[in-house]
């Protein structure tokens, strides 16, 4: 498990600026000279998410570069967004950082967006992505079928992203935001929702809630632009062809999630035409990233080497 006061890094933001003027903010974590690996945040949350992973990191010599995505934290808005807008974004990081090569991981709601790179990327940047693993992933939402395999209190959240805007932006405006970004622990009592055994041991331990807290007050600031934002592009069409998908991609799930049902897994599996699920039997939503931090990150710097040396 990882131990996250380790050599704790700096996670103030470094920007990049795109090529349409925004600045798309980010942190590195782990090893500096390590194996670079794009880390999508979940829902809601920010680049700090990425730090519950810095001392596995450390020790499987891996090079965490999280960005905070459009409206989040500390990265410049851009209003009208699509799912598949974020590899232009990675790809413009990507060539800011001089990534040779690299891979990509999401984690919960940030699985969606590492999807969108394993469609688009290989286009945009031709042999350049190697791996791309998916921890605890959100599901097509816009389908019922598992829309409904849901908590109560996870449908009751997102169903705002289905309405039309006003009412999403009366539930989810500025007096809400700016009591999430002022009291972040109101959402902590929702992470123990649903939640099994596994999560409540990991979310009592070490600096984990503190880290998770923080992450909340990033996302609602400036009114929360791209967790709302968020709530829409995941409870609609996603726009993406998961069937078109041919880079392999590695699922990882506890079968006891409370947040994001195991289904939403199996049913991503059987999409993907190159996908391997390894569920964790007993596991939850918060442990699965934090307890097999190091076993997911060396299988994925694994395929990254496979990948790369292929390519030779």
């Amino acid at each position: 498990m990882a131990d996250t006061t380790a050599d704790t890094p700096d996670d103030g933001p470094a920007f990049v600026q795109l090529p349409d003027g925004r600045r798309l903010a980010y942190a590195e974590y782990g090893a500096a000279a390590g194996t670079p690996v794009l880390y999508f945040h979940g829902f809601p949350s920010s680049r700090r998410e990425a730090r519950l992973m810095h001392a596995d990191a450390l020790a499987s010599h891996a090079r965490i570069i999280s960005p905070d995505r459009p409206g989040y934290g500390d990265s410049d808005d851009a209003p009208g967004r699509t799912l598949a807008d974020w590899a232009d974004d990675c790809a413009a990081l990507a060539d800011a950082l001089g990534l040779a090569r690299f891979a990509v991981i999401g984690v919960s709601g940030g699985g969606p967006y590492a999807l969108a790179c394993a469609q688009h990327l290989p286009q945009r940047l031709p042999g350049r992505l190697t791996a791309c693993t998916l921890v605890c992933p959100l599901g097509a939402i816009h389908r019922d079928d598992l829309l409904a395999q849901m908590s109560p209190a996870a449908r009751i959240s997102l169903l705002p992203g289905r309405q039309p805007a006003w009412l999403a932006d009366l539930i989810y405006g500025a007096p809400t935001t700016a009591l999430l970004a002022r009291l972040p622990g109101l959402v902590e009592k929702f992470r123990h929702i649903a939640a099994p055994p596994a999560d409540h041991a990991v979310l009592r331990e070490g600096d984990t809630a503190a880290i998770l807290n923080r992450t909340i007050a990033d996302a609602m600031r400036n009114t929360a632009r791209g967790a709302r934002r968020d709530l829409v592009l995941y409870t609609h069409d996603w726009g993406l062809d998961l069937q078109s998908i041919h880079q392999p991609i590695r699922i990882w799930h506890g079968t006891a999630d409370g947040t994001v049902p195991i289904g939403h897994a199996r049913w991503l599996a059987e999409q993907l035409p190159n996908a391997t699920l390894t569920e964790l039997p007993g596991e939850g939503h918060y442990s699965v990233p934090i307890r097999y931090a190091r076993q997911i990150l060396t299988d994925l710097l694994q395929r990254h080497a496979t990948a790369a040396g292929a390519a030779i």
